[in-house]
């Protein structure tokens, strides 16, 4: 009958031993198997036989003279997948055997296609694997520093498109970039190797947080996709432990909060995130700020104050600094443990960033390094065509720091010097007039005249001279412009309105000694080494 209905490949065995050996070897599709046979019955066989047939569905009809509903039952219980009792329609055990191979078919190409995706499961795992290993040791923090920082990373998914690293500075203070990259999970972390790799080998060699801002954007916008960018602050604390140097590219306010609960300064988004803009319109002005010993600094990703509960009600900022007016001390595990009370059983949708740092003396960073026992100096002139087309402060500041022990101050040595040679360009040489910037508007027009200015420049020039005595340790720097000299103690008293926090102020606050002679046309200062 078998034969008749097209299956020719039909094996008979004549006792239940010889039909499980004959499994073995013929790896059968279909089972016809009687109850009563010998040395073992049907229902001794039959779960036997499934054993053999593993995770694939191997159909097993039962075909039997007895008609009790007991044995009919039992066996269904130990394997059977139908029954025909005897004597049989042989129609209707064709269509069951239809049937049941149709069913082994389908379990046949589920059972390959769990095996693909087993594999590649397991490819994805291992995958993840050596990418987690590799995210764990090249974005640890430095632990000679670390302690001084209260702080929790908390990823949506596996990989965290958040990004804290702390470094020492060459001058004994601590450098920490804060970051967002778009989105989360894989696709946003894998950003924060090349991030991180930049930002440990720009902190060994002290460079500015300008220059650390700047370096960063030109790597990430040759890096990342049109549509992805990374939002970042990145701070220098001196090695005082209280003086901040701060650069904010989109993302939320930094809050520096004193002992008392008040909030004593705000260090807001002032610029684009990095990766968007052309090295031409990339703006790397930053904030400084002195703190009190005492003072806490406090920052935290979208994540934080995006964060929705049950209800879709988002936490904000306003309910984290309430936090924090109220209790000044918070630790960061009970800000988190908030935090969570707050989502409650609600998804966590982004990536979670929280940093705390309270000021305090550095003085165990404080590093022994030996300076160049050679005098040196470096004379700069700048003409009309180096003025238009020319920004000498860096390479500059790569000569001096080459020298042995300069890179101690070479953060310092790259602020000072930028805001002396913009005094003596904007003030002495071009003539502008830092009142323009009072205003939102007024800041655009400053630089539109400071870019039709210089362009139309037709004479002008600027000295720089840097000296170094080994025996008195101090460096000098003199910078000298050809214009009519400008009221610097006008310009000093416009800090206290300048937006962005920089001026002379600034540059006596990093020098030992500032002087400006020559109505203002020469400006020297000097570094105590």
């Amino acid at each position: 009958m078998l034969e008749e209905a097209g299956y020719t490949d039909c094996f008979e065995a004549e006792s239940g031993r010889e039909a499980l050996q004959l499994a073995e070897k013929v790896k059968p599709d279909l089972i016809l198997l009687d109850i009563i046979m010998p040395d073992m019955d049907g229902y001794e066989v039959a779960p036997k036989l499934k054993k053999m047939a593993g995770d694939i569905y191997l159909p097993i009809i039962f075909i039997t003279a007895l008609d009790d509903q007991g044995s009919l039952a039992r066996c269904l219980e130990v394997g059977g997948d139908d029954f025909a009792s005897k004597p049989f329609d042989k129609i209707i055990l064709t269509a069951k055997i239809r049937a049941h191979a149709r069913t082994r078919l389908l379990s046949q190409r589920a059972n390959k296609q769990n095996e693909e995706l087993s594999y590649f499961r397991n490819g994805v795992e291992r995958e993840h694997a050596i990418v987690e290993h590799i995210f764990a040791n090249a974005l640890t923090n430095n632990k000679s520093v670390e302690h001084f920082f209260d702080y929790r990373l908390a990823p949506a998914s596996s990989f965290n498109g958040d990004l804290f690293l702390i470094e020492p500075s060459p001058s004994g203070g601590i450098y920490f970039l804060m970051g967002d990259f778009t989105g989360h999970g894989l696709a946003s972390a894998i950003g924060a190797l090349p991030v991180a790799r930049a930002f440990q080998a720009m902190a060994e060699k002290g460079l500015s947080v300008s220059e650390m801002a700047s370096t960063i954007n030109r790597t990430l916008l040759a890096l990342l996709p049109a549509d992805m960018f990374f939002a970042a602050v990145i701070t220098e604390i001196a090695d005082n432990g209280h003086q901040l140097t701060v650069w904010n590219g989109g993302m939320p306010d930094l809050s520096i909060i004193t002992p008392e609960g008040r909030i004593s300064k705000t260090f807001c988004s002032l610029h684009m995130a990095l990766g968007i803009l052309e090295a031409h319109e990339f703006e790397e002005n930053v904030e400084y700020h002195d703190a009190e010993y005492g003072d806490r600094l406090v920052g935290y990703s979208d994540g934080v104050i995006e964060l929705t509960n049950i209800d879709e009600q988002m936490l904000g900022e306003d309910a984290v600094l309430n936090w924090l007016s109220t209790q000044p001390d918070l630790p960061v595990e009970s800000i988190s443990h908030k935090v969570e009370k707050f989502r409650g059983k609600a998804e966590q949708q982004d990536d979670i960033t929280f940093v705390s740092y309270t000021c305090q003396s550095l003085a165990e960073l404080k590093p022994e390094y030996s300076v160049t026992q050679l005098p040196f100096s470096i004379e700069v002139n700048l003409g009309v065509e180096k003025l238009k087309e020319f920004d000498p402060i860096y390479e500059l500041v790569v000569m001096v720091s080459s020298q042995q022990g300069m890179q101690s101050v070479r953060s310092d040595l790259s602020t000072v010097l930028s805001e002396l040679f913009n005094n003596a360009l904007d003030h002495g040489v071009l003539r502008l007039d830092s009142s323009v910037k009072e205003t939102t508007e007024g800041f655009f027009e400053y630089f539109e005249q400071r870019m039709s200015r210089l362009a139309e420049l037709q004479q002008g020039q600027i000295d720089i001279w840097v000296n170094f005595e080994p025996i008195s340790q101090i460096l000098t720097i003199r910078v000298r412009d050809s214009g009519d000299g400008f009221d610097w103690l006008s310009l000093e008293a416009h800090h206290e309105t300048d937006a962005f926090g920089r001026g002379i102020p600034l540059i006596k606050e990093l020098c030992e000694t500032v002087n400006y002679s020559d109505g203002g046309k020469t400006a020297t200062v000097t570094f105590k080494l």
